[in-house]
């Protein structure tokens, strides 16, 4: 067994931070030989899927399941979302049709996952596949951490802002006390697990300093996600281009020497041409079921409720939105954002496409 094969595709640097890991921790060593093998299994029905039907499907999928949690953290977006959410049997349905497309990884978001009653239920019911749980690291109890040692193919990643003060800042009193306590008792299991930080203004310089990303280290993370901030230029939040210039400098040495595989966002993007959402690299599903191209915008034209994944991803509006070049230039972090206007007239037109064949249709079987 050459598990180096499969860490090693997705990146040398992920195999010399993860694979040491690995190699300590055997129940995912024994699960290996299955997410291999599921690996080159996904990369070849993507392929054949874009060769026959001209369809893009992307490797990975996020997945809001709830929008529903215990936090109120300052600018969040997920919390002013309404409507039905999916169940648990509902997203089951999804990742089933997700895998027979070919997508190997599945992010977990909310809201709040582990406020579901068995959130965990997902991930110990697809070991051919890869789950990544974001969390807030205060609902992850002794049950959940019990059921956590067993799993095989999960990484726990719990959101941060830097220290005590910069975090509950934003998230509320205690909030960091409890996520890095969380952290500490998933590393002491063998769970693999990370970290996920919103870079802001105000912390950004915290992030650029060695000792921080050693201390996380230290504690047992393997995963750093640093996610530049999107919002409204008028907050004061947003980094300017000098400061994204030097954080991302910063990245990129870290990459070359810290023992932490580090994922930044939207600087790892910039080798492929811009943005990777709309299937070009990731997709969305909302807890509502609404695919949308990537968690930041509610633009959508397909819920899975009413039609299946592979309709969803064949409809005109990722089409559209990657053709348009939408993803490919854009003044700061988010290349949607930037571009807002003209998502909202390709949603609506293709709302409208959507629409009057409906009505051809309807009309047919009514002669």
């Amino acid at each position: 067994m050459d598990i180096s094969k499969l860490t090693d595709f997705v990146s040398p640097r992920f195999s010399r931070a993860i694979l040491p890991w690995i190699l300590k921790n055997p129940r995912y060593l024994k699960n290996a030989p299955l997410l291999i093998k599921a690996f080159w299994e996904c990369e070849s029905t993507r392929k054949e899927l874009l060769l026959k039907e001209n369809l893009l499907v992307p490797p990975v999928v996020i997945l809001s399941i709830t929008n529903d949690c215990n936090l109120h953290c300052q600018g969040c977006f997920v919390e002013k979302l309404s409507g039905k959410q999916m169940t648990l049997s509902d997203w089951n349905n999804v990742i089933n049709q997700a895998k027979d497309l070919g997508v190997f990884a599945f992010l977990i978001a909310g809201g709040e996952p582990f406020l579901l009653e068995n959130p965990l239920d997902l991930t110990f019911s697809h070991k051919d596949r890869v789950f990544a749980i974001f969390s807030n690291g205060t609902q992850i109890n002794e049950e959940r951490l019990k059921q956590l040692k067993s799993s095989s193919n999960t990484a726990v990643i719990l959101s941060i802002e830097g220290d005590e003060e910069l975090t509950d800042q934003r998230r509320g009193k205690g909030v960091h006390r409890r996520a890095m306590e969380t952290l500490k008792k998933l590393s002491d299991l063998g769970v693999m697990n990370g970290v996920s930080v919103t870079i802001t203004r105000d912390n950004y310089i915290y992030w650029m300093k060695d000792e921080n990303i050693d201390n996380l280290a230290e504690i047992g993370a393997k995963l750093c996600f640093f996610i530049e901030y999107i919002g409204a230029e008028e907050d004061g939040k947003t980094l300017s281009c000098e400061q994204r210039k030097s954080f991302r400098e910063k990245i990129l040495q870290y990459k070359d020497t810290k023992p932490v595989f580090i994922i930044h966002s939207p600087g790892d993007e910039e080798p492929f041409g811009g943005c990777v959402s709309a299937g070009r690299g990731f997709i969305h599903i909302n807890a509502s079921g609404d695919l949308t191209p990537c968690p930041v915008t509610t633009a959508s034209t397909n819920n899975l409720k009413s039609t299946t994944l592979k309709e969803g991803l064949k409809s005109n509006l990722f089409k559209e939105i990657r053709e348009s070049k939408l993803l490919e230039d854009g003044d700061g972090p988010c290349s949607l954002i930037s571009h807002k206007d003209e998502l909202r007239q390709i949603v609506l037109r293709c709302l409208q496409t959507k629409t009057q064949i409906a009505e051809t249709k309807d009309h047919a079987v009514t002669q």
